[in-house]
């Protein structure tokens, strides 16, 4: 009997640490958003579950980004269309080839298309209020409207080109058995490293040296130097 009881008190400890460390883990990752879309930690719900929900997902909270495409200007709101990316841990958006579709999102009032510019990274908290048909070129999209409750225009960074590489000589290495450092860890866990490398601008990207051209003499004729073709023998 007082084994059985033991056994109980453990599982319901263990029960308790597990919420606790959950709890702590999801509040890490909500304090690595920036505040406007950080929310008070009600769950969101995905682009593709709202598609397939369709009008039921209407009052769903959402926190969705993407690559703005166009900004449509109305009398008293604007309309934000985004091209739909799934979004990192910081929230911004994975810009990928690939995406499931796009959603606009609504604000009171004018939106800049110079601050809302097309290509801009965004990431949007708010709630679906229903979907709109329209033109995408001549095919017609079904788009999600969100109703914007915090918004978050991500600065432009330079291109990044991440190299995953494995270093013979580092102690992160697959040979070195414990580690050098003073946090050792199993062989098999390291064994990459990671670098960044900004790329140099392209040749053709490069402006060229202007050449010096020789002026034209009066009347409009210009000097040609004589040269093995058009040399008299």
């Amino acid at each position: 009997m007082a084994h059985a009881v033991e056994v109980n008190t453990m599982k319901m400890y263990q029960k308790v640490l597990l919420t606790l460390g959950l709890a702590v883990f999801l509040s890490g990752c909500a304090a690595r958003l920036p505040e406007p879309i950080r929310g008070d930690g009600t769950e969101t719900t995905t682009y593709r579950s709202v598609i397939e929900a369709g009008e039921d997902s209407v009052g769903t909270p959402v926190r969705w980004g993407g690559v703005i495409a166009q900004v449509h200007n109305r009398q008293d709101h604007s309309e934000v269309e985004v091209v739909y990316f799934d979004l990192r841990g910081t929230g911004r958006p994975l810009v990928t080839n690939n995406t499931p579709g796009r959603f606009r999102f609504v604000v009171a009032g004018f939106a800049d298309p110079e601050v809302y510019r097309v290509g801009r990274e965004v990431t949007v908290l708010g709630d679906v209020q229903g979907f709109r048909e329209d033109l995408i070129g001549e095919y017609v999209f079904e788009f999600p409207m969100v109703t914007a409750r915090g918004l978050q225009l991500w600065r432009e960074d330079p291109q990044r080109i991440e190299v995953w590489h494995r270093d013979p000589f580092s102690p992160w290495y697959r040979h070195y058995l414990y580690g050098t450092g003073p946090y050792r860890y199993h062989p098999y866990y390291f064994p990459y490293g990671t670098r960044v490398i900004q790329p140099a601008p392209s040749r053709s990207t490069q402006q060229a040296p202007q050449q010096r051209q020789r002026q034209p003499e009066q009347g409009g004729s210009q000097r040609i130097r004589p040269t093995r073709e058009n040399r008299i023998q």
